[in-house]
């Protein structure tokens, strides 16, 4: 046998036993770790996931939720966890904002393994009818030296809102809010006048008249609602962000499990069921996958960077 022959030999050899790892995977229950909160959108997305996902792989899928700051301690319990496959991440958007806004969140939102994002969130700006706006020209005719307020529920809101209000010479006061149900409670209350919010969070109220659209954030209409227009189809091009749910594994996941798992979730996305919830959560298609999904990472940071600077707002850099 030459020296070329054995040399072969030995590294296929050598290359088995991680062969056979990934054919045998899962062995074991596989982890959801999620930043999101019991019962919000993304815990439901979670459980639903890890419900098709058991079914599909015949093992145990369990939804660890680990909220607080503002994502990063799921984040960085997924990145230390081993990458052989039973250890997911489904986060947010929130995954690339955090390390824009604050320094040391104690991970690299690019050196995770990217598997899928599933959809992203529709968002909308609603305001209080007694103040007589009824679409983005309104707002901007109306809204300087009023002194008008709006509930920041998160970050990103915030971000998003004092982006446009700078940028338009607004005069909104931000008002800010731990979560979205308690600053929608406050709009209904005449305590704020307008809010940027989920489509769910919003629709009923939205039903009912107790609120009134100005228009939505994202590049298309919410099925739910089509009669409500997007900012830019009101000629409002700088106002909005489009929020997303995607599924990362720890950096080094195995090809062939990456692809098995892309496999699995496209699957679950095309079943009807899961096209009827997904729906029902008000969330639209914006299917992506492994490198572009991790190319829209990026260009989301770049533009999440440049909005944050527009917005003039300062954070623990």
């Amino acid at each position: 046998m030459d020296k070329r022959t054995f040399l072969g030999l030995l590294a296929a050899t050598a290359a088995l036993p991680s062969l056979a790892q990934d054919a045998a995977w899962p062995s074991r229950p596989i982890r959801i770790i999620t930043p999101a909160g019991a019962g919000g959108a993304g815990d439901i997305l979670a459980r639903e996931f890890a419900t098709r996902l058991s079914t599909r792989l015949g093992q145990p899928v369990i939804v660890d939720n680990r909220p607080g700051a503002n994502g990063t301690i799921a984040t960085v319990a997924a990145a230390r966890a081993p990458a052989d496959g039973h250890t997911l991440l489904l986060t947010l958007t929130q995954h690339v904002q955090a390390p824009v806004q604050y320094k040391d969140v104690g991970y690299d939102p690019f050196n995770f393994t990217p598997l899928t994002r599933i959809g992203a969130v529709v968002t909308l700006l609603v305001i209080r009818p007694e103040l007589g706006v009824r679409n983005a020209a309104d707002l901007l005719r109306l809204a300087p030296g009023k002194n008008w307020s709006f509930g920041a529920t998160a970050t990103g809101t915030q971000v998003v809102m004092e982006a446009f209000n700078k940028h338009r010479n607004l005069g909104l006061l931000s008002v800010p809010y731990k979560g979205e149900p308690a600053a929608l409670t406050d709009l209904l209350g005449g305590q704020i006048d307008m809010a940027l919010a989920t489509m769910a969070g919003a629709k009923p109220y939205l039903q009912t008249g107790k609120l009134v659209p100005v228009g939505i954030s994202a590049p298309q209409r919410a099925k739910s609602m089509p009669n409500i227009p997007t900012f830019a189809e009101q000629g409002v091009d700088d106002f909005g962000w489009v929020g997303w749910y995607g599924f990362l594994a720890p950096p080094g996941l195995p090809p062939a499990i990456a692809t098995r798992l892309m496999a699995e979730f496209k699957a679950i996305l095309e079943e009807p069921g899961m096209r009827t919830r997904l729906e029902a959560l008000d969330m639209m298609n914006n299917f992506a996958e492994g490198p572009a999904f991790m190319a829209d990472m990026k260009r989301d940071t770049a533009n999440w960077t440049a909005l944050v600077k527009r917005s003039g707002l300062s954070f623990d850099r």
